[in-house]
């Protein structure tokens, strides 16, 4: 390993001589690690709270004489150290088996019984750091991810994202025919039940339908390929901008429609409205907005929620939207629902 790789195993067990065995085996097979040792579960906690991410092994004994266990530990460790490898060094196989079972996956990596031979020691060391370096790995793809949509989407103080939701919302606004300006105003970042809403806006009548959710997307010159059904690809001057990892913006986008959806049946249903007949029941048409410099005509729809519309800003205008409310199952909402869901749900 070279300097830029250089790896720090810990190694936690009241037994001196348990610890400097295995340090000398490490360093057998490891010509450059740094190795610390710890004799109790205080000292390899408090270590790891002023150094979250120093330590990439934790070799760790379970029963320390008294107090606390290895197992008792391992909630707070990972809660200090998410991403450390943590093996397991016990004589005690017999008294916490199935323990050891319950954590397998969740806090430990491996588990190694008293006295190890060097051969099986060494192979669930090196397991462990090859595990870490992939995890390692992915966070920093994902650190790069998040980096770019930020720089795509934080400009300045205000942001260029927010600058586009500002248009859509201004256009909303215009449609005097499609939306109710007053009192029932369109309503702006939303939070409900995690799932942030960037426009929620009522209709007038006749349209059949009493919510608009936006799911807006600011990729401004780019080109947006695949199937609503699979992660898609941003893809700006021939370069992928996003990964395809990244999360399915039709996912995210019918996941909010359902949330919003149980919100308004629970607030119906707590209002005592009582009518159950269908037309009487509002439901979303769902917009996703790009900006008008966004090609998306690659994207695959064939399988689209039929209340999930994708379009430019230029698109927007109220002949799509009332074609496209129209082209749903025509529905009644009264005034009174209207009232309770604009009361309740923000």
């Amino acid at each position: 390993m070279t300097e830029h790789h250089k790896k720090t195993i810990a190694i936690t067990d009241d037994d001196s001589s348990v610890r400097m065995s295995v340090e000398r085996t490490i360093k057998k097979h490891f010509q450059n690690v740094e190795i610390l040792q710890f004799t109790n579960t205080i000292e390899i906690k408090k270590f790891l709270l002023d150094n979250p991410n120093k330590i990439d092994l934790l070799i760790l004994d379970i029963y320390f004489g008294f107090g606390e266990t290895g197992i008792d530990i391992l909630p707070t460790i990972k809660k200090f150290s998410p991403n450390l490898q943590i093996i397991l060094l016990s004589a005690m196989e017999k008294n916490y088996g199935q323990k050891i079972t319950d954590i397998a996956g969740e806090y430990i990596i491996d588990f190694v019984s008293k006295p190890a031979t060097e051969t099986e020691l060494i192979i669930k060391i090196k397991k462990a750091l090859t595990n870490k370096d992939s995890k390692t790995k992915i966070i920093e793809e994902l650190q790069k991810e998040n980096n770019l949509l930020t720089e795509i989407l934080d400009i300045e103080d205000k942001g260029v994202g927010k600058l586009f939701e500002d248009e859509v919302q201004n256009k909303l606004k215009s449609m005097t025919k499609v939306f109710m300006q007053y009192p029932l105003e369109p309503k702006v970042n939303i939070i409900i039940n995690g799932q942030e809403i960037d426009v929620i806006a009522f209709t007038t009548t006749p349209l059949p339908f009493t919510i608009m959710l936006f799911e807006v997307k600011y990729f401004p010159n780019a080109r947006i390929t695949g199937s609503i059904n699979d992660p898609m690809k941003i893809i700006i001057n021939n370069i992928e901008k996003v990964s395809t990892k990244r999360r399915n913006i039709f996912e995210q986008s019918e996941n909010q429609f359902k949330q919003v959806s149980k919100r308004i049946e629970k607030i119906l249903y707590d209002s005592n409205y009582t009518k159950k007949e269908e037309k009487f029941r509002p439901f979303i048409q769902n917009f996703i907005v790009f900006t008008d410099t966004t090609d998306i005509s690659q994207i695959q729809i064939t399988n689209a929620n039929k209340y999930t519309k994708i379009c430019t800003l230029k698109d927007l205008t109220q002949d799509f939207i009332i074609k496209t409310a129209f082209s749903t199952p025509k529905r009644t909402v009264e005034e009174k629902v209207k009232t309770l869901i604009l009361k309740n749900l923000f």
